[in-house]
Formats: C-alpha cells, sequence, structure tokens
C-alpha cells in the first residue's frame, strides 16, 4: 500500500467539474487496499490487478514501483494523461496496457527480459518517436500488440514475426515506419488482424503472406506499396476484411481473391490495377462492401449478383458498356460509377429499374439528357452526385420529393433556368444534426473517398459534414430562393458561376452551421462569379464568412466582407429587395459621381496644370460612369 500512496501523491487527480472524480480518491489509509476503486486482489490479499481506463489521472510512472507489487498481473492506464517515459522495472505482467496517453521516450529493451510471459502489449495513441526495438521478439508468449497512432520510425523487426508464434493482432498503423513488409511475416501463422495502414511502407506485398490461412483482417492502405497482388491472397479463406487502398499497385484483380467466400468488404481503391473484373466475382455472397474506384480497369461491369451487398463503388475507372440493371434491384446499394465510359446510365428507365439505390453518383462525360429526363422513383435516395456531365434543361422540381437527400451535386452541367423554390422542402436538410445517422453502408463510401471541387477529400469520422447543395458552374439564373434559409441543417452551399442576380436573401445568414470554422472545406458558401448585386447582408451568421472570395466577381455586390462600401447606406439590416438593391447601387454610385463633379470645377484649373494627375481623375471618373451606366442598363432591360 505504501508504494501505491507514494506513486499517488505523485499524481494530478480530477476531482469532478467535466471529469467524473478519480477512483483514487478512494485510496485511503482507513480503508482496506483491496477495497480501493481499481485495485483486484487474489485469495492471499495480494494485489493481483490494478485498472484505471480513463480514471483522470495526470502525471507519470516514475514513482510507480512494480518491484513491491509482485503478484500484479495485469495493469491497465489506458485513456488518462500520463506522460514521460515507460516503465522499465515491469516483472510478472501478463497485460499491460498504457494507451491513449502522452508517453514519449523509448520502448526500454529490459522489458522483454522481465516480461516474457506478456501476452497482451498495448501502446498505441502515445508520442513514442523511436523504432520499435528487435530486443521485443524475447517475449514469445505475445498475442496482442497495437503500436499504433504513435511516431514511431525505422523498420519492422523481423524477428518480432519470426519469434512470436503465438500473435493473433499486430497493429502498427498510423506511424512513420519505413521499409518493407518482411516476408517472414509468414511464420505468424495464428496472425488474425494486421493493420499497417498510413504508414511509409514500400516494396511489394510478399507472397508469403499467403501463408496467413488465419487472418481474417488485413489493411494496407496508405503505404507506397508496389507490384502485383500476390495469387497467394486465395488462400487467405478465413477473410472478412481486404484493404490495400491508396497505394501503387499494378496488374491484374487476382482470380484467387474469388476463393474468400466469407469476404465482407473488398477495397483495392486508388491503386493502377488494370484488366477485367473477374466474372466470378459474384461467388462472393458474403460481400457487402466492393470498392474497386480510381484504378484502370476495363471491360464490362460484371453482373453482381450478391444479395447482401450493400456499397459500391466503381468510379473512375474505364469501363464500357451497358450497365446490368439486376445489379441494383434487390438491396439498397450506394452507387458510385464516376469517369467510366459506361452508357445506358441517365436513361428514362434506369432509375425505375433501380428504386433502392441510396447513393448515384455519374461522372461520365458521355451522358447527355435534359434534367426533366431524370427520373426521380428513389424514395431512399440519400447522396446524389451527376456532376461534370452534359445534363441539359432545368432542373427537376421533383428533386424535392426526396425526403432522404442528403447531398445533391449537380455542378458542371449546362443546366438553365431558374432554382427550384421546392428545394426547400428537402426534409433531410432542414433540421441541423452534431452527428448525422447516415447507415454503415453510406458512411463507409463517403468517408473512403469524396470529391470535391475536382480535390480528393478524405472524411473519417466527419460524415456529418455531409449534407449540401452544390449548383455550381451551370447556366443557372433568376434570384436565390430566400425558401433555401429554411435548410437549417446546410453544410454547404455553392451556387457559384452561374447568372444568377438580384440580392443575396437576408435570411441565409440564418443558416447557424454554415462558418468556415467549423468545416474542412472552405466553399462552405460560394456565390462567386454571377450577377449578384446589392448590399450583402448583416447581422447573420454571413458575418463569420469573411473571406471575400465567396462573394467574387458579381458586380454591384458591397458590404463586408469585399472592401466595397456606400456611405449612404442608412439602412444596413434591412431585407431589400431586388429591385431596391439595384437603385440603391445606382445612388451610391452616382452620390459619389455628382460629389466629383461639384469639386471638380473648384479645382479644375489647378489639375489642367498638372497633366499626370489630370489623366488619373478623369479616368477615374469615365470608370465610374461606365459602371453606372452599366447597372442602368441592366435594371431598365433586366439583362
Amino acid at each position: 500500500a505504501g508504494s501505491l500512496f507514494r506513486w499517488k501523491s505523485t499524481l494530478v487527480l480530477a476531482n469532478g467539474g467535466e471529469q467524473p472524480p478519480s477512483p483514487l480518491l478512494s485510496w485511503l489509509p482507513a480503508k482496506l487496499m483491496c477495497s480501493w476503486l481499481g485495485l483486484t486482489c487474489d485469495s492471499a490479499g495480494h494485489v493481483a490487478e490494478i485498472s484505471l481506463h480513463g480514471a483522470g489521472l495526470s502525471g507519470t510512472l516514475g514513482a510507480f514501483d512494480l518491484p513491491a507489487l509482485p503478484a500484479l498481473t495485469r495493469l491497465n492506464l489506458r485513456g488518462n494523461n500520463i506522460t514521460g517515459t515507460i516503465l522499465a522495472n515491469t516483472t510478472n505482467l501478463v497485460y499491460l496496457d498504457l494507451s491513449q496517453n502522452s508517453l514519449s521516450g523509448v520502448i526500454p529493451d529490459t522489458l522483454s527480459s522481465m516480461m516474457r510471459g506478456l501476452r497482451y502489449f498495448n501502446l498505441s495513441s502515445n508520442e513514442l518517436h523511436v523504432p520499435i526495438p528487435w530486443s521485443l521478439s524475447d517475449m514469445r508468449e505475445v498475442r496482442m500488440f497495437d503500436v499504433s497512432r504513435n511516431k514511431l520510425i525505422g523498420v519492422i523487426p523481423l524477428e518480432l514475426f519470426m519469434n512470436w508464434p503465438e500473435i493473433t493482432i499486430f497493429h502498427a498503423q498510423n506511424n512513420s515506419l519505413a521499409g518493407s513488409i518482411p516476408p517472414g511475416i509468414s511464420h505468424a501463422t495464428k496472425l488474425e488482424s494486421l493493420f499497417l495502414y498510413r504508414k511509409s511502407l514500400s516494396g511489394q506485398i510478399p507472397v508469403e503472406i499467403g501463408r496467413l490461412t488465419s487472418l481474417r483482417r488485413i489493411m494496407l492502405a496508405w503505404n507506397s506499396l508496389t507490384g502485383p497482388i500476390p495469387h497467394s491472397v486465395g488462400n487467405l479463406t478465413s477473410l472478412v476484411f481486404l484493404g490495400f487502398p491508396y497505394n501503387n499497385l499494378i496488374g491484374k484483380i487476382p482470380l484467387g481473391i474469388t476463393n474468400l467466400t466469407a469476404l465482407e468488404a473488398l477495397d483495392l481503391g486508388i491503386n493502377q490495377l488494370e484488366g477485367e473484373v473477374p466474372a466470378t466475382i459474384s461467388s462472393l455472397q458474403s460481400l457487402r462492401f466492393l470498392v474497386l474506384s480510381n484504378n484502370n480497369l476495363s471491360g464490362v461491369i460484371p453482373y453482381l449478383n450478391i444479395t447482401k451487398l450493400v456499397g459500391t463503388s466503381l468510379a473512375d475507372n474505364s469501363f464500357t458498356g451497358e450497365f446490368p440493371i439486376a445489379f441494383c434491384q434487390t438491396n439498397p446499394v450506394p452507387l458510385e460509377l464516376a469517369g467510366s465510359a459506361v452508357h445506358g446510365l441517365v436513361k428514362q428507365h434506369f432509375l425505375w429499374e433501380c428504386p433502392n439505390v441510396e447513393g448515384l453518383e455519374l461522372f461520365v462525360p458521355r451522358i447527355s439528357a435534359s434534367g426533366e429526363q431524370i427520373e426521380l422513383a428513389i424514395p431512399l435516395l440519400r447522396v446524389l452526385r451527376l456532376q461534370s456531365n452534359k445534363l441539359h434543361g432545368s432542373i427537376p422540381w421533383q428533386l424535392s420529393q426526396l425526403s432522404f437527400l442528403q447531398l445533391l451535386d449537380l455542378s458542371g452541367n449546362s443546366l438553365v433556368g431558374s432554382i427550384p423554390r421546392s428545394l426547400s422542402n428537402l426534409t433531410s436538410m432542414m433540421q441541423p444534426k452534431s452527428d448525422f445517422n447516415i447507415p454503415l453502408q453510406i458512411s463507409y463510401l463517403i468517408s473512403h473517398q469524396l470529391v470535391f471541387y475536382r480535390q480528393y477529400h478524405t472524411f473519417e469520422g466527419a460524415i456529418a459534414l455531409m449534407t449540401g447543395i452544390d449548383l455550381s458552374s451551370n447556366s443557372l439564373s433568376g434570384e436565390i430562393p430566400p425558401e433555401l434559409a429554411n435548410l437549417e441543417g446546410l453544410r454547404f452551399l455553392n451556387l457559384s458561376r452561374n447568372h444568377l442576380s438580384g440580392g443575396i436573401p437576408k435570411d441565409i445568414g440564418n443558416l447557424m452551421i454554415l462558418d468556415i470554422s467549423q468545416l474542412m472545406s472552405l466553399d462552405s458558401l460560394n456565390l462567386s462569379n454571377n450577377h449578384l448585386s446589392g448590399k450583402i447582408p448583416t447581422g447573420s451568421q454571413l458575418q463569420t464568412l469573411a473571406e471575400p472570395s465567396i462573394y467574387s466577381n458579381n458586380f454591384g455586390l458591397y458590404g463586408f466582407p469585399l472592401n466595397i462600401s456606400c456611405s449612404n447606406d442608412s439602412n444596413p439590416t434591412a431585407a431589400l429587395s431586388a429591385h431596391s438593391h439595384e437603385i440603391e447601387v445606382l445612388n451610391c454610385y452616382y452620390s459619389i459621381l455628382t460629389g466629383l463633379a461639384f469639386g471638380f470645377w473648384l479645382w479644375s484649373g489647378l489639375l489642367l496644370l498638372f497633366k499626370p494627375w489630370r489623366v488619373v481623375i478623369f479616368h477615374h471618373i469615365d470608370h465610374i460612369q461606365e459602371k453606372a451606366a452599366k447597372m442602368e442598363f441592366r435594371h431598365l432591360y433586366n439583362v
């Protein structure tokens, strides 16, 4: 008890407030040690386990005297604010969890000699910036090893896999480890989970990986792996999840993958794979997610008669031919087909025959259709992205009937007419939510990869951001419907590069979550490159959007954040109509012009004596006259 009291005296304990009181507050001399919270004793009355997960501890382990606790076998200090170095004087531990702290320094070599019976070893989510010592391989009983989310450097020691025959979980993702995957990994035949993503690994995936027949989950994403996917992966018949995205893998999809009948998720996206998708992929009847996007795959899309399939991304490949309609007639299917030359997609019957589609993305330059021709009998649709096609005509008002729609992207087409006021009836965009209840299949595809403004964005745990409308780069005209302010759940609104006119509706400022500071995208609001005019509404959420570029290239707009103002503006918060906006700006320009004309004759003689100043002032007056004339012409003829 004395050693634990000494350690307690060096710690700062949470005592109410934002955190619950620390269990160590119950460690009092008047109480029996075995009654202290967080401690478990054996039958002899010795401390056998200390479990202080999330106990609000701040301090170091310097005064923690493990040798004074010879019966201690389990130590769990996960989720505190422990700093300093890792314990070096450990003894008989079989379970050590120091994850989610702020430990730094080295991983002591003495651990391997003092904890030869250790089975569970978790140092994840700390600040370790050192290599993984090869000496850890002397701990021959390790089953679970997790050093993920640190700053580890160097290579993965070959000795770990050679000398850990019982290892089942090896997680080292989110570090700075380099080198290649050691072929000696084949010795870890009981391995069930291998996570090595978000690292700097290079080289090829070793053929020997096919010997890990107990493997259930493997994730090697966000590395620099090259070469083909080894055919030996077809031996991993216990696999449930296989993820190799964000690498430089080449070659064809191995036919052996279709042997993985237990597979539920297959992600080979963002590589350089080529050839056709094996037709036998339909034999993967347990498959729920299929991601093959951003490769060089070609040929026709095979008929995926997989009844459990709930998420599919085939975007940015070179598929050709007709789309197999039967593919989406059974289960709800988020479908991404951007960047392929598949035809027969946007036709009168397509969306009627796929009533269960929840997410649809088409970026197919060959598609040319009128907006009114896109049938919308898809009541479950949550994501509709038809950007950068050749759609023309007007935006169909029936879009407003899609009560589940959360993301609408029709940008980069040739749509004309006005923005339907009925879009304000999109139910899923009406209420702000801190955490959207998006089904697993939708959240997987969106978090895997999302493209906005021709840039790739990866959203992980940020699905609440995905609520918005992008109608940019079309030929839409008319005013911005004030009714859009009813969509209080909008996270972004992009109406740029159209021919919209009139003023900015004041109530747009009521969209309280439309704030750049809350978003990963800087285009939370974009009204640039239109014909908008008048004063930018003040006293609203628009004042949090201080980036002038979101209003740029709109002739006649003035007010914050633009560096354009009108001194005659006597009522800055009034909601003006489009007509009064035009007149207000005209009056502003003409008042300036009148003042200049009055002052001109006062010192015209002086100006005539100095040619450079004469040129400047006349040029400036001409410029203002030209602006005023253009404004008046637009106002009179409504162009």
